[in-house]
C-alpha cells in the first residue's frame, strides 16, 4: 500500500471515529433530554390532577378527594381533561411521548394509582425507562461515583445522574479534584468540616506550587510578584519603586503581585507622582502651582479687569486651564455674563427695565413711527414694521389700492348684472312663446283643410 494510499486510509478512519464520538455524544444528549420531557409531563399531570379538583368540587387531601369526588376521582373524563394539557402547544417531543405511551398512562390511572402513588417512578423510571433514580445513570442505571447516596462525595456532580444518558463523571467543584471529588486542586489545601470530611480550602494569592494553610506563610513557594521573607512569608514586591514602570504622562500604582498605570491629572505638565492635581510635578500653562491643591486653575477672566480679553459683544467665560469668548444675549450691547440679566448696555430696540434689557414696542409710542397714508404698525422683537392696511398693497414707498381686490368687486357686479340681464330675457321668451302658441282648445287641421285653405290662397 503506498503511502498516498494509507493518509486517505488514516483520515477515513478519523472522520468514521469522530462521526461515531459525535453520535455518541447526541445520543447521551437525547437521552437526558428525554427524562426531563417525562419529568415534565409527570408534573404536568399531578398540576391537572389539582386542576380538575379545584374547578370541579374545591379542594381537599386525598381522603377528602377519595369522599368527595366518587366516580370522578379515577374516570375517564377526569383522565382526557388532565391528558389535554400535558404539553404545551410548540413542545413536539412531549406530545410525541405522550402519544407514543398513552395506553401506560391509562394503565397506571385505571389499575395502579392506588399503591403506586409515584407516577415519576413508575412511569419515566420504570414503564418507559428513560429516566435513573438520583445518583445512577445510563441505560443500566449505575451508580455514580461514590455511591447513588452521595455521587461525588457531594463535591461535585455527576453527569447524567438520575438519567439513562451522561458519562457518570465527576464534575467536582472549584477546589476539588480526582474521579471521586475526594482531592484538593492545586493552590487549595486539605482541611475537616464539621462532620470530619474533607473540605478544600484556597491557598493564598500569593502562592504557587501549593500550600499547608491560608497565610502567606503557609505557601510552598511565591508567585511572581511576590518574594519570601522569613517574617511575612510571600511578601508584594512594589514594582513602583522603579522610576521606569510607566510612560510619559502616566505614574505608576502598586497592586498585589503587580502594578498599573494611570493617567496623570489634566493639570499636570509631563509626569506626576500620584492620582490629582496633587501629583503633579509641575503644571500646565493655565494653572499655578498652589501648595495646598497642586495645580490650580488661574482664572484669567476674573483677572482681566480692563475687559480687554473679549470684543464687545461678547464676555469672558473661564474653563479649565484657559477661557473662551462667547456671545452676549441678543437683547445686550455689551454684556459681563450669560443672559438677558447680564447686560451692561441694551441693543438698539431695548431698554434696561428691572436690570434686563426688554424690548421696546415702537408702536405703542403716542406719534406711529409708520406715517404714511393706509400704513399701520407691527411690533417685532427689537424692531418694527409698517405694513399695508387690509385691502392695500405696497407699491414703490405708497400704499394703494389691491387691484385684485378691484377686478373681484367688478367681477361680482357683472355677475350680478348677468343674472338680472338673464332672468328679463328669459321672461321675454316666455311671453314670445305664448304668443305663437295655438290656444289649448284649439283642434288639430288635418291634410285636408290645409289643401283647401291652400287653394283659397
Amino acid at each position: 500500500m503506498s503511502r498516498r494510499d494509507c493518509n486517505l486510509l488514516l483520515k477515513i478512519l478519523f472522520i468514521v471515529a469522530l462521526s461515531l464520538q459525535i453520535s455518541i455524544v447526541r445520543s447521551k444528549r437525547d437521552l437526558k433530554e428525554q427524562c426531563k420531557t417525562c419529568k415534565d409531563i409527570v408534573d404536568a399531570f399531578y398540576k391537572g390532577m389539582e386542576k380538575t379538583i379545584k374547578a370541579n368540587f374545591g379542594g381537599g387531601n386525598t381522603a377528602w378527594e377519595e369522599r368527595a369526588l366518587g366516580s370522578y376521582a379515577k374516570s375517564e373524563t377526569r383522565l382526557v381533561e388532565i391528558m389535554e394539557g400535558l404539553c404545551e402547544s410548540s413542545a413536539s417531543q412531549c406530545h410525541s411521548m405522550v402519544e407514543e405511551n398513552e395506553e401506560t398512562i391509562e394503565n397506571w390511572w385505571f389499575k395502579h394509582q392506588t399503591e403506586e402513588k409515584d407516577l415519576k417512578t413508575w412511569f419515566c423510571i420504570n414503564s418507559i425507562k428513560v429516566c435513573c433514580n438520583n445518583g445512577t445513570y445510563g441505560p443500566e442505571c449505575k451508580e455514580c461515583p461514590s455511591g447513588k447516596d452521595k455521587p461525588c462525595n457531594g463535591k461535585g456532580d455527576c453527569d447524567g445522574s438520575g438519567t439513562r444518558g451522561g458519562t457518570g463523571k465527576c464534575d467536582c467543584n472549584s477546589g476539588y479534584d480526582g474521579d471521586e471529588c475526594d482531592e484538593c486542586d492545586d493552590d487549595y489545601f486539605e482541611e475537616k468540616d464539621e462532620e470530619n470530611k474533607l473540605k478544600c480550602t484556597a491557598c493564598h494569592e500569593s502562592c504557587s506550587k501549593g500550600c499547608n494553610g491560608s497565610t502567606p506563610k503557609d505557601c510552598t513557594e511565591c508567585k511572581t510578584g511576590w518574594e519570601k521573607s522569613e517574617e511575612d512569608g510571600c511578601k508584594d514586591v512594589d514594582e513602583c519603586k522603579d522610576a521606569d514602570k510607566c510612560g510619559e504622562g502616566e505614574y505608576c500604582v502598586n497592586t498585589p503581585g503587580s502594578f498599573d498605570c494611570e493617567a496623570c491629572h489634566e493639570s499636570c505638565e509631563g509626569n506626576c507622582t500620584s492620582s490629582g492635581a496633587k501629583g503633579c510635578i509641575a503644571c500646565k500653562t493655565g494653572y499655578n502651582m498652589t501648595e495646598d491643591e497642586g495645580c490650580k486653575d488661574y482664572d484669567e477672566c476674573a483677572a482681566d479687569t480692563s475687559n480687554s480679553l473679549c470684543d464687545s459683544g461678547t464676555y469672558c467665560r473661564n474653563t479649565p486651564g484657559s477661557h473662551q469668548c462667547a456671545a452676549c444675549h441678543h437683547t445686550c450691547e455689551s454684556c459681563i455674563g450669560e443672559g438677558d440679566s447680564s447686560c451692561t448696555k441694551c441693543s438698539d430696540g431695548y431698554k434696561m427695565e428691572d436690570n434686563k434689557c426688554k424690548d421696546i414696542d415702537e408702536c405703542a409710542a403716542e406719534n406711529s413711527p409708520c406715517t404714511k397714508e393706509n400704513e399701520v404698525c407691527e411690533n417685532s422683537d427689537g424692531s418694527f414694521t409698517c405694513e399695508c392696511q387690509d385691502g392695500y398693497r405696497r407699491k414703490g414707498d405708497k400704499c394703494v389700492k389691491d387691484a385684485d381686490s378691484n377686478e373681484n368687486e367688478e367681477e361680482e357686479d357683472e355677475e350680478e348684472g348677468d343674472e338680472e340681464s338673464g332672468s328679463s330675457a328669459s321672461g321675454e321668451e316666455e311671453s314670445e312663446k305664448d304668443e305663437a302658441s295655438p290656444p289649448e282648445d284649439a283642434a288639430p287641421k288635418n291634410s285636408e283643410q290645409e289643401s283647401h285653405e291652400h287653394e283659397e290662397l
